[in-house]
Parts: C-alpha cells; structure tokens; sequence
C-alpha cells in the first residue's frame, strides 16, 4: 500500500514573526548608523600626556612642560633621549633668542649615545616666562647635531604631579 504524501503547502507567517523580524533589521540600520558618526576612538592619534613631543634630528623630547606661576622662572620638565650614535647638546631657550650664542643658565644638557634623561632632575630652567598657567610659550629646542625646532610648550602650576618640580636649592 501507498502512502500519500501530502501536498506541502505554504505556510503564511506567524503575525508575531513579521513585527519581531522588521523591528530587529529597523534596529540593524539604526545601530549600523552610530558608526558613521563616531569613529573608533583607537584610530583618533593623541599625546597621552600633559605635555608636547618634540623631535630634532635623533633627539626625542616627550611629555615637555615647564613648572611655574608663569611670574619669573620657570622649571622644564619632561623625558630628553638621543636616539643617535654620537653624543649631543640639547639647549632650551625662549623663542625669542634661538640665535643666542650663550642659553639661559640651566637650559643646557648632555646626552650620550643611547641616553634618556628625566629633565626636572637635571633643574633645566628658564626665566622671564610669562603668562597664566594653563597658557603655551613658545620655546627653541637646539641639537648640535640634528637642528633647531619651537614648540608651543604648556605651563603648568607646581602642584600635584608637578609640585616636586622645584628649582634647585641655591647656596647662601
């Protein structure tokens, strides 16, 4: 005997599935959208940092500030490393002097080949800053062996992070 198999027919949808399956492609599109208008934040370059990077030549600055109420002297703080074979003198001056034969006293450092140094603990320092803190001075950073670069340097108070970033002790 024969079993008869039964003509499919097709089925209409369930009237639940049709809204569930138009709210969740109306949900795709929308979401697919937010994209667009925010890019993924990793792709977006930015300095991590209080302060700038500078680079002369094989001389890398990073995370330079000076420390000051922006009245007179004024601390440079950040990270110099000579990225080169042969040793160098970096020299830090206010913009307005990069020509300047003698640097102002303390804004001159050695470094080695290879060597990274921490600049607050060398107590580079600058005078005549002027300006609020929060403001930028321009600032000429000098390698005798890679050029001249200004940077518009940040001036930060002598608090939290910075309140160790002190001039050095002077002897009476």
């Amino acid at each position: 005997m024969k079993r008869r198999i039964p003509a499919l027919t097709p089925r209409r949808p369930s009237r639940r599935r049709v809204p569930a399956v138009l709210a969740g492609v109306a949900l795709a599109v929308v979401t697919a959208g937010c994209q667009v208008n925010s890019p993924v934040q990793t792709d977006v370059a930015y300095v991590p940092a209080d302060g700038v990077p500078v680079t002369v030549g094989d001389l890398a600055l990073r995370d330079l500030v000076l420390v000051g109420d922006g009245n007179g002297t004024a601390m440079i703080s950040g990270s110099a490393v000579n990225l080169g074979d042969e040793s160098m003198t970096v020299q830090i001056a206010p913009q307005g002097d990069p020509s300047a034969t003698t640097p102002p006293s303390g804004s001159e450092v050695e470094l080695s080949p290879r060597q990274q140094v921490n600049l607050a603990d060398k107590g580079l320092q600058l005078s005549d800053v002027k300006g609020k803190p929060g403001a930028l001075v321009p600032v000429t950073v000098i390698s005798n062996t890679g050029g001249t670069a200004v940077a518009q340097v940040p001036l930060l108070p002598a608090t939290d992070f910075y309140s160790t970033v002190t001039p050095a002790p002077t002897g009476s």
